[in-house]
């Protein structure tokens, strides 16, 4: 008994301390600096987007986070003559996966390679696909969207803050 009670305390330990380490930026709090490859193999960081609404859309191919994506074609490419910067996070995919989704999809944004996943949950705390960050031109974040969430209502936010 004494074993088994030590050993629920030990596990709730080890959870707790994992998110709290995974928090993630809270609304409000200026976001720290994402730094990951795109396709092509060079490092895009975040912070390259200063002065720009920077939308970060972490998602994979095996989830609703998908057609989100594709159906947000339309917008963002209304939206680009505007201050932002759409930048679709894959997370935990290789990238011949990813390079022929995009291929057949004709994906326009700028895809950027979380392969296992690092970033989007230890520097960000995202635990649940999709999950959409906002951040204001002065690098705060101001939304924090989990799930697939209606088209239009997204294209209203982006929008607020462009």
């Amino acid at each position: 008994m004494i074993k088994g009670v030590a050993f629920l305390i030990l596990m709730v330990l080890i959870i707790t301390a994992g998110a709290a380490e995974a928090r993630g930026p809270r609304i409000g709090e200026v976001i720290p600096s994402v730094q990951l490859l795109n396709m092509a193999g060079r490092t895009v960081g975040t912070a390259q987007y200063g002065g720009k609404v920077v939308v970060l859309y972490f998602w994979t191919d095996a989830c609703g986070c998908k057609e989100q994506l594709l159906a947000l074609r339309p917008v963002i490419g209304s939206l680009r003559n505007r201050p932002l910067a759409f930048l679709a996070v894959n997370a935990g995919q290789e990238r011949e996966k990813i390079r022929q989704f995009i291929a057949e999809n004709r994906v326009p944004y700028e895809v950027l390679l979380d392969e296992k996943g690092g970033a989007a949950r230890n520097q960000l705390g995202v635990k649940v696909l999709p999950t959409i960050f906002v951040i204001s031109r002065d690098g705060v974040l101001r939304e924090k969207l989990i799930g697939v969430v209606d088209t239009k209502k997204l294209e209203k936010i982006i929008s607020s803050y462009l």
